[in-house]
């Protein structure tokens, strides 16, 4: 990741941050991605403060995921792909057997992009209205 040189500015960066909201509320973090999927770079167009609760839900954890889409994993003993979605609790909902990998994934999809919107409406009166839209137009692409 980096960081924009207005961000490198201490005295810009200070009154950016006194300036949104969100901002000094215990357990929130800056996030610098969910407005722009994919970005690397801290800035004030992409940047919002959230709540954790919210934060965990985007982590996708690519190092623990193994070879199957996200969602995904292939269980031996039933010879189906298994899917499951991660909530803000950190455990593991478990949403069913498959026979495709595709077919899993799509269970995931679904799961995931009606819990993002379930947290959006939970936080919408506390959180960024850019925020807000950004979580209710998420979506789960297969290549995440």
């Amino acid at each position: 990741c980096k960081v924009s040189d207005k961000f490198k500015s201490y005295e810009y960066f200070y009154e950016w941050c006194h300036n949104q909201i969100g901002f000094g509320n215990q357990g929130w973090h800056l996030d610098k991605d969910l407005l722009i999927k994919g970005n690397k770079v801290y800035n004030e167009d992409s940047c919002v403060f959230l709540p954790q609760e919210i934060n965990k839900v985007l982590v996708k954890r690519e190092n623990m995921r193994g070879e199957y889409l996200i969602g995904v994993h292939w269980h031996n003993a039933s010879r189906a792909f298994k899917a499951q979605v991660s909530k803000s609790t950190g455990k593991q909902e478990y949403l069913g057997s498959f026979n495709t990998e595709i077919e899993a994934f799509n269970a995931y999809k679904t799961a995931k992009e009606s819990f993002i919107k379930e947290q959006a409406e939970k936080w919408k009166s506390q959180i960024d209205p850019r925020a807000y839209n950004a979580l209710m137009n998420y979506t789960v692409e297969i290549t995440d």
